[in-house]
Parts: C-alpha cells; structure tokens; sequence
C-alpha cells in the first residue's frame, strides 16, 4: 500500500502507468484510420498494415517499461531517505521489501499486458503467444528496473538511465527493417529475440530470449542487491 500510495501522490508516476492504456487507444482506433487515410493517399492497398505486429510488440513493451520506470522511481526515492536499510530489520524484511517492489510490479504488469494486448491489438496473436510474450516483456521491465536503480545515485540520474536504456528497444524494430546480416548484431538483446519469436513463432527464439534475459538479470543482480540493501 505505501509502495502504490507513492506512485498515486506523485503525478508523472501515476500518469506513466496509464500510457499502456492512451497507447493502446491510439494503436486500436488511431493506427487503423492512419492505414486508411494513407491508403487513399498513396493509392495503395497496404502502407502500415505489414507493421501492424511493431505496434502490438510495443504494446507488450511499453505496459512493464512504464510500470518497472514507476517502481525504480519508488525505489532510488527511498534510497535517498535511507528507507531501504531500515526496511530490512522491519518485520517486512529484506525479502518482503524486493517483493513489494520488483516482484508486484512485474506481476501486475504482466496481468495488464495480457488485458492491453487482447483489447488493443492490431493482428491476431494466439492466446498462448500473448501469455508468453506478456511474461517476456515483464522481465524486460524487470531488468530495466534493476538497470536504472543500480547505475543512478538519484532520480534526475534514473529518469537519464531510463532513456537509455530505451535504446534495448531497438531489438523489436530490426527483424522487420534491418538486412539478416545486421541483425544479429542485436543477439545480446532480449527484445530481439522476442521480437523474432512473435514473427515465426519458433520456440527457440523464445528459449533464446529467456537465456539471454537471465545472463542479464545475473549480470546486474550483484550490483542491485548492494545498492539497495
């Protein structure tokens, strides 16, 4: 409760957890009469209609990216009040704390993408592909989390690492717009993997993208848990 009073008292917290939602409109309604008029202009019968699926994968993307942006918010705020290192002695302790703040946020953003994405989507994706797309893009969020909270010292520094490390996104893009051979110069991002499972739908890209996800959360594990405990 004090985790979600925080996001509601501060406005662009509360507000980034409603952009899935104002995405999701403009990709349901905005997207397709964009198709329609540019159709007509250009006097041709597809223009966005191939890139339909980029829309519903940063549909997936954006739920946990602005729910993992809040709770890293949350997190480096109570770093600079010194809260974390008395939460651990708390009857809350250590591991209530990391649950209230990593594990609920990835849960509930999980939940929202598979509603967001079975509301909003522009291309039909078989339920099971949204569940398991839904899970992999919450642990995209997740690493970010982990990502902004252990390489900034407030949060001005956050809200920069946030930015940057929105440049991983560029994953989804490249298997629809970039040659085969440059594109695999992106394998040590898990949205590019992601982003080839939900074309082909080949289980090994989704193997491949939950491989390449835990050498991440490895990697930074060490370094969050210093930092915040």
């Amino acid at each position: 409760m004090q985790y979600l009073n925080q996001i509601a008292r501060d406005a662009m917290l509360f507000l980034s957890c409603l952009a899935p939602v104002l995405y999701g409109l403009f990709v349901k309604f905005g997207v397709p009469s964009a198709e329609k008029f540019l159709g007509g202009y250009y006097s041709r019968t597809e223009v966005l209609a191939p890139y339909f699926l980029v829309f519903d994968l940063f549909l997936a993307v954006l739920t946990p990216m602005m729910f993992c942006f809040a709770s890293s918010m949350v997190i480096l705020g109570e770093i600079d009040d010194g809260i974390t290192k008395y939460m651990s002695v708390t009857p809350l302790g250590r591991g209530g704390y990391l649950t209230s703040r990593l594990v609920f946020p990835l849960t509930f953003s999980f939940v929202v993408s598979i509603i967001v994405m079975n509301l909003f989507s522009l291309t039909l994706i078989p339920f099971e592909m949204i569940i398991a797309l839904s899970f992999l893009s919450s642990v995209l969020g997740y690493i970010t989390t982990m990502m902004v909270v252990s390489f900034s010292a407030n949060k001005v520094e956050g809200m920069a690492v946030t930015k940057m490390s929105g440049i991983s996104m560029i994953g989804v893009l490249l298997p629809f717009f970039a040659p085969a051979k440059i594109q695999y110069l992106a394998v040590i991002l898990p949205s590019f993997w992601m982003s080839r499972y939900a074309i082909d739908g080949g289980i090994t890209y989704l193997i491949l993208c939950l491989i390449v996800s835990a050498v991440w959360v490895m990697f930074l594990l060490k370094k969050f848990m210093k930092k915040i405990i």
